[in-house]
């Protein structure tokens, strides 16, 4: 955030850099001074804010509001028992300014000492006139102890006061959506839209809370009015765009989501939406060539990667969902919807060696489908890989105690081993369970069933 004075001829940061480019020192008063500290404490230029403050010392010692700078900075740099130390100073000088408050309990807050920090806050409101900030503190406080009831007490205060604080109506709003008091966070916003009818921000979430209670045409009717209200809203015309496509409106949500591209620069996730809608068109060729338009715009988009490789997938065309996949994992080699996909695609091609990696890789990644599981073993049966299998068998089973196709897989894994107490164990109990081998099962074991009905 730039200061407001450091652009106009009043301003005293010319002057000061000024000062440091010649190594003079120039006398300043102390609102100067403040000015040109919190300019670049806002600038994020600290060794220059500090600068400042030091010589601001030097010329003002026991000027409160330059001291309490000098604290915030000590704060920033993590040095809490210094800030402390000069805070205590600072009271003795001004005993009732709020801001000693206020970093005393940011001091409290950093070290994960919140109800520290809140009963600190709420003593300061006795001494305080402007409330606004200690508000805003103490609803942070209370969502990050969680306690989001609270939390929605002191962010209403605040957006009651100052309904464009949008950091504080977001925070609001995700305290609501937590609690999920929909109707609530609905009832706030249509207070800040009475003040302000055309409060874009408004409307755009109006109509992201009707949609978590399924009032499409609600929430349809809501980002009609953030377009209207802010016609370059790039956000609305997305949502509007999920929401026809929800209801069946395909045409109409491409010509949305192709508006938010004109606006502005264009986004993977509405190319990724175009694509998902021509496909759902019976487009083919449109719904390939927005795909990769949306991985080309941000190759590290898993969700358009997979898009790309499951409309292959499911066109039975495996080895161009294998080409692209093979592309998408040497950007993201850690994926699991790439890896999954990877080892399903080189199991159908045969590729029994690698699939059984990829599937590895896939599990070690937390991937713990019995699905994945299971065509992991079906792998290693195609490789022969018995004693593999069995060890993977017993793996899958403290995910899966009750999966009867891991238990028919070990079971015949330990027949192939000439194991046969082993396997009588697992097939006893089976049948004292009254399971039946499956169709899928019997075409890799097709002798099973003959021994499966002799016990």
């Amino acid at each position: 955030m730039q200061n407001p004075f450091s652009n106009n001829s009043d301003s005293p940061i010319p002057r000061f850099e000024q000062m440091l480019k010649t190594n003079e020192i120039y006398y300043f008063d102390a609102e100067d001074f403040e000015c040109i500290a919190q300019y670049y404490i806002d600038s994020g230029e600290i060794n220059l804010a500090k600068k400042a403050i030091q010589l601001a010392i030097k010329q003002h010692p026991i000027h409160s509001d330059l001291l309490l700078l000098k604290s915030e900075l000590l704060i920033f740099d993590g040095a809490f028992e210094d800030a402390q130390f000069l805070l205590d100073s600072i009271e003795e000088i001004d005993p009732h300014n709020q801001e000693i408050f206020v970093q005393r309990a940011t001091i409290f807050s950093k070290n994960k000492n919140h109800q520290a920090a809140i009963d600190l806050l709420l003593e300061s409101l006795e001494h305080s006139e402007e409330l606004l900030e200690v508000w805003c503190l103490l609803g942070m406080e209370y969502m990050i102890l969680e306690d989001y009831s609270k939390a929605t007490e002191y962010f209403k205060l605040c957006i009651e006061q100052d309904p464009e604080d949008y950091q504080v109506l977001y925070n609001l709003l995700f305290c609501f959506e937590f609690l999920r008091e929909y109707n609530q966070a609905i009832d706030v916003l249509n207070s800040i839209l009475e003040k302000n009818p055309y409060n874009e921000i408004a409307w755009h979430e109006i109509g992201k809370l009707y949609l978590n209670l399924d009032r499409d045409a609600d929430a349809l009717s809501a980002f009609d009015f953030a377009i209207i209200s802010e016609d370059r809203f790039t956000g609305a015309y997305i949502e509007k765009g999920k929401v026809l496509e929800k209801m069946g409106r395909t045409n109409e949500a491409i010509e949305n989501y192709q508006i938010s591209i004109q606006i502005d620069d264009p986004s993977a996730y509405a190319y990724l939406r175009i694509g998902k809608c021509h496909q759902s068109l019976g487009n083919d060729k449109l719904a390939i060539q927005y795909y990769k338009k949306s991985v080309q715009e941000d190759p590290s988009s898993e969700k358009s990667w997979i898009a790309l490789i499951d409309f292959y997938i499911q066109k039975e065309d495996v080895k161009k969902a294998l080409y692209y996949t093979k592309k998408a994992l040497l950007i993201n080699e850690n994926s699991v919807g790439y890896n999954k996909r990877n080892a399903l695609l080189l199991q159908t091609l045969g590729k029994y060696i690698e699939a059984e990696i990829a599937y590895q890789n896939t599990i070690e990644l937390g991937n713990y489908e019995l699905e994945i599981w299971i065509e992991w073993m079906n792998t290693l049966i195609f490789l022969n890989e018995w004693e593999k299998l069995i060890t993977i068998g017993h793996q899958a089973k403290e995910f899966y105690p009750n999966a009867e196709e891991l238990d028919f897989r070990i079971a015949a894994s330990y027949q192939k081993l000439s194991r046969l107490n082993e396997a009588d164990f697992f097939i006893q109990d089976l049948n004292k369970k009254k399971k039946k081998p499956s169709e899928s099962f019997l075409e890799f074991f097709p002798d099973f069933k003959r021994i499966f009905n002799n016990y």
